[in-house]
């Protein structure tokens, strides 16, 4: 009996120093959580979410999927818009033409003035403005432009973001001074963070270290995550595999465990809508099933 007890002491501490020997992901999600955030702040939930391309760049698909064939592909560059009863939020604010330039690096690519001016419209008309991540075709719209003054009281960076742009900015042209950053309205918080009725900010450093995602639930009872740079394509979602774009260095540990999130989303959130910011062919197909309108208002 004493050697019976002996041994399953021993087999319980063997398993229990197995559990703690195994790694703690690197990222995680409880779309359960993210629901309950989101639901915190009273208030009717948003109508509907639009999204327009301003600009493109052409690349293989080869660099957004690690693995996939150097088939032509199209990243688009857009802006997205979450539309209430009583006004608007942006997510992300689009860019001027010199910025669209450091992405083509010498390559001159599809930029889209008259699309570019009416993102500059919407986010001068919205009541808030979110930023997916602090690159330049995210930023720009509000860091770049004569409208400084007017966009940065009403829009949100967190701590990381500010960080990144004064301290390491993608390029010089979106590098923030400590005057310009007292502006905007900073906030920092550890997992999730509701910031309007229906809506949560999910924090998802990896693309850059300040990346989130944005949940939003319509009024309907459809739901969104507006993933961001999280994946380029959707074939980077649905297969868990990174990216492969050599100019860029992301946590890729990070990556792994957001793009295990969204693809389980994918697969057992059928309510659930993944929206990425680049993917062309996916914003298309989402404008035909009118998941998302094809304009901003």
């Amino acid at each position: 009996m004493m050697r019976n007890a002996a041994f399953a002491f021993v087999l319980l501490i063997a398993g229990t120093l197995h559990a703690a020997a195994q790694p703690a992901p690197a990222w995680t999600a409880d779309i359960k959580d993210i629901r309950q955030v989101a639901g915190l702040l009273p208030g009717a939930k948003p109508l509907r979410i639009n999204v327009l391309k301003f600009a493109e760049s052409r690349r293989t698909k080869n660099f957004s999927v690690k693995g996939a064939p150097k088939d032509p592909s199209i990243q688009a560059r857009t802006a997205f818009q979450v539309v209430y009863r009583d006004g608007t939020i942006m997510v992300d604010s689009g860019m001027d033409l010199q910025v669209h330039k450091f992405f083509g690096r010498g390559v001159e690519e599809p930029y889209f003035p008259d699309q570019a001016k009416e993102v500059e419209r919407a986010v001068r008309a919205a009541r808030m403005i979110v930023m997916t991540h602090e690159h330049g075709d995210h930023v720009a719209g509000v860091i770049r432009t004569p409208l400084f003054a007017e966009l940065t009281p009403k829009t949100v960076l967190t701590r990381t973001q500010v960080h990144t742009l004064m301290t390491e900015p993608q390029m010089p042209e979106i590098k923030l001074t400590a005057e310009q950053a007292q502006h905007f309205i900073v906030i920092d918080y550890d997992k999730y963070y509701p910031i309007a009725p229906g809506m949560a900010l999910i924090k998802s450093p990896g693309h850059t270290p300040g990346s989130q995602m944005v949940y939003i639930a319509l009024e309907s009872g459809k739901e969104y995550v507006l993933a961001g740079d999280v994946a380029w394509h959707m074939d980077g979602v649905r297969t868990v595999t990174g990216k492969d774009a050599p100019w860029i260095t992301e946590d890729e540990p990070a990556i792994q465990g957001e793009l295990t999130f969204l693809n389980g989303l994918m697969r057992n959130e059928k309510n659930v809508t993944v929206v990425l910011s680049h993917d062309e062919e996916q914003r298309n197909d989402y404008i035909k099933q009118k998941l998302l309108g094809d304009h901003l208002e």
